[in-house]
């Protein structure tokens, strides 16, 4: 079954009529790598159908999240993401510039969603791990912006040098 089809399925069995609009959510969805905001959907979708309503799209979303087929990455402030990928893997969330990035490495503790059910009867729908800090760009920006900063400190001083103030003795 295609992601796609997964989240199709999900809302025919919630009851849901599948829309030309709602089939068109779900395939950009699918196919889809980044981490989209409602507002990104509805930006990207509404270029190639006008006819599509904000409303449509938020609620779409709100409902296959309800439903457990994606998951909200919420960054405060009604500022969410939506994880389309149920994989297990690790959000890295930058602090900063809120770039999402995918970790598919060995997950520690994670993937057995089997064992999980059958020890603790919870069934997980997907698993979510997130790790916040700062991306490589954001790190290479702040150490510019540290550099630049310094530099324009310290030039300050030895311009004050520069005009006669070198004699740093008391008379």
């Amino acid at each position: 079954m295609t992601q796609a089809n997964r989240f199709l399925n999900a809302l025919k069995q919630a009851g849901y009529r599948i829309t030309p609009q709602r089939r068109i959510i779900c395939e950009y969805l699918a196919q889809t790598h980044s981490h989209p905001t409602p507002y990104q959907v509805y930006e990207e979708l509404s270029r190639e159908h006008p006819d599509i309503s904000r409303a449509t799209v938020y609620n779409t979303l709100n409902t296959l999240q309800e439903l457990g087929v994606i998951v909200e990455i919420g960054f405060g402030a009604g500022h969410s993401h939506y994880e389309t990928n149920p994989a297990p893997h690790i959000n890295l969330i930058c602090l900063r510039c809120h770039k999402i990035i995918d970790y598919e490495g060995p997950l520690p503790a994670l993937g057995d969603e089997e064992w999980m059910a059958r020890e603790t009867g919870f069934q997980p729908v997907a698993a979510k791990v997130e790790v916040v800090g700062f991306c490589r760009e954001c790190r290479e920006r702040k150490k510019a912006e540290i550099l630049a900063q310094w530099h324009s400190q310290r030039g300050t001083t030895d311009d004050s040098k520069q005009e006669g103030n070198h004699d740093d003795t008391v008379s």
